[in-house]
């Protein structure tokens, strides 16, 4: 315990060498500005001793690393391995791939190989999916195959998905009952208004009603924009009342959180916002569910 707070699992972080191995939204900072706003102050380079840094105050016992668009996927798995390995820190590697791409099967391969491979991001957002989100994988046979494997494989999916896709999300669930599937940023409401919150709700728990999914609660800043405690509230209540608190986990989503808060002020807000929890259900959240899904430390 640090200062009275829980251990953590951060269930999303981004570390990333645009020196070595570029994301191409960061390449052209131009890209996805409607989604993040002006994002020139995100560094070209942040590893995981810069994490480490920044929730110092935290008492963080480990981390899911999820890939943001490395041009080499392998590279940037295999750069973050050996930061985990250098500092002792527990993690979870989650790759990024197309199931849909022919070399997709041989990715798997090679990225199963390192010790912390824990999972496969698969990216439907349009302004994210570089041109493959105009399909919705369930009439492919080959991604259909291609995430047969994830689950023979034991790695999680990682649906990176926005709240007019859950449908397809909930299709695949229940369509391939082995496959343990992380909804990412609880859903991704594009329009989280008051009105639009039912809604959602209904689509998340057309998923939550398959036993093999979770869900990932972060990317608050990229949703809400300039967020607020009490803004925030109900949508982060909603999605853990759905898919109960072990099947949700939360996280940072650093550095990009930077641009609207950081992690002393967005895990403060998760704590006001959990504070009646029972304290079981508040380990789930905040590390326990982590750990489970994603084998952090196993």
């Amino acid at each position: 315990m640090v200062g009275g707070v829980a251990p953590l699992v951060d269930c999303n972080v981004h570390l990333w060498d645009q020196t070595a191995n570029p994301i191409f939204w960061l390449t052209d900072r131009s890209l996805v500005r409607d989604m993040l706003g002006n994002y020139d102050t995100l560094p070209e380079v942040y590893t995981l001793a810069d994490y480490g840094r920044e929730v110092a105050r935290q008492d963080v016992r480990g981390i899911v690393w999820s890939d943001a668009g490395a041009e080499d996927p392998f590279a940037a798995a295999g750069w973050v391995q050996r930061q985990c390995d250098e500092l002792a820190v527990p993690g979870a590697l989650v790759t990024l791939g197309d199931p849909a791409d022919e070399g997709f099967a041989e990715l798997v391969e090679r990225f199963r190989a390192l010790p912390l491979a824990r999972g496969v991001r698969v990216r439907l957002v349009p302004a994210l999916a570089q041109g493959a989100a105009d399909r919705t994988l369930l009439d492919d046979d080959g991604a259909m195959a291609n995430l047969e494997l994830l689950a023979k494989h034991e790695l999680v999916a990682t649906l990176e998905a926005t709240g007019d896709q859950l449908d397809v999300v909930a299709e695949l669930a229940h369509t391939l009952p082995a496959l343990r599937i992380v909804v990412d940023h609880f859903g991704w409401p594009q329009n989280p208004t008051e009105d639009a919150l039912g809604r959602h709700r209904d689509r998340l728990s057309a998923i939550a009603a398959a036993s093999n999914t979770a869900t990932r609660i972060d990317a608050i800043g990229t949703i809400f924009g300039a967020w607020t405690t009490d803004r925030v509230r109900p949508w982060l209540r909603a999605a853990t009342d759905i898919f109960g608190p072990d099947r949700c986990m939360l996280g940072s989503d650093l550095p990009i959180e930077r641009l609207r808060s950081g992690f002393d002020p967005l895990y403060d807000a998760y704590r006001d916002i959990f504070a009646d929890l029972t304290d079981g259900a508040r380990d789930a959240l905040f590390g326990a569910t982590a750990q489970r899904w994603y084998r952090v430390g196993a």
